[in-house]
């Protein structure tokens, strides 16, 4: 199987090179690795880069116009010429040198499986370690052996993640007028609902150092919270049946408040609600089957919340 890295960075040159090292040492082969320079400010810096790197797999591409997380994972869709798209962010590393054989077997060995969710450890700049995995919290903190537990899960995180290119050509890329937050949730559920299934391979670990947002605007918390929130009435609307549309949409309700009056932009709760319901208006709601609930619920996904 041949394995294509997907890497999207903007104006992040100085931590992709490290990213890029921890792929090129990996031990499979044959891979291709495909950088997009999201329309960074200075596209010369990452040319720079892949010189100092001078390996024949990594190939750059420039898109002059900024696509955000959805659209620029698209983009290098359709640059990619893989079996399998290994999808990871610019300020991440790859733990391990086998991590991407570990990956194509779980792929050969399970052909049901069209996405693969790592364990992403996450270095706070605050010196605080977590991890980001595909369970509820409440789950990790009474069950937490689910960590080093390989299984199916309901749900994966964008920082890392394996996906089939005939997911992509099955169920369509990410939604690009997401633009940034839950463009993940809406592939998981499309995925899912086309016969698929997600599974957890702990052993392939990502360590993830977060810089700053790829989304470039002074006020950054009020443009996240403005996309997060929109997102998030877009996918209720689109996918959730009515018994869990009311307390999921009251719930995180609830959760954007207190985001806003943290952040100290309230104005961003009524955009965002503005944006969300313009943004439903050109779309037809898609409840999840009856097999795709079951799945969910049997797989620790959040339905009510």
């Amino acid at each position: 199987m041949k394995i294509s890295v997907l890497v999207g960075s903007r104006n992040r040159a100085d931590v992709l090179q490290q990213c890029l090292e921890s792929v090129l040492a990996q031990e499979y082969e044959p891979f291709e690795v495909v950088v997009l320079d999201d329309a960074s400010e200075d596209a010369t810096r990452y040319a720079d880069c892949l010189r100092q790197l001078n390996d024949p797999r990594i190939r750059l591409i420039r898109s002059d116009k900024q696509l955000g997380v959805a659209g620029g994972r698209n983009h290098l869709f359709q640059h990619a010429s893989g079996d399998i798209f290994f999808v990871l962010d610019d300020d991440a590393v790859i733990a391990e040198s086998d991590a991407i054989t570990r990956l194509c077997h779980v792929f050969t060995t399970c052909p049901e499986i069209g996405i693969v969710a790592c364990q992403i450890v996450e270095f706070c700049n605050d010196g605080k370690i977590s991890r980001k995995l595909p369970f509820p919290r409440r789950m990790l903190s009474r069950f937490p052996y689910l960590i080093e537990k390989p299984q199916f899960v309901s749900y994966f995180l964008g920082g890392a993640h394996g996906i089939r290119r005939q997911v992509i050509e099955t169920c369509g890329g990410y939604h690009s007028d997401l633009m940034f937050g839950e463009e993940e949730l809406d592939l998981a559920y499309r995925t899912i609902e086309n016969g698929w299934k997600i599974y957890y391979e702990p052993s392939i670990t990502v360590h993830h150092r977060p810089q700053p947002s790829v989304v470039a605007n002074r006020k950054q918390k009020f443009t996240e919270l403005v996309h997060h929130i929109k997102n998030r009435i877009y996918l209720t609307y689109r996918y959730l049946p009515l018994p869990y549309a009311f307390t999921h949409l009251l719930f995180w309700f609830c959760v954007y408040s207190a985001m806003a009056l943290q952040a100290k932009a309230p104005y961003a709760l009524l955009q965002g609600i503005r944006a969300g319901v313009r943004m439903i208006r050109h779309v037809r709601r898609q409840p999840l089957s009856r097999s795709t609930l079951a799945y969910l619920h049997a797989h620790y996904g959040r339905l009510w919340y």
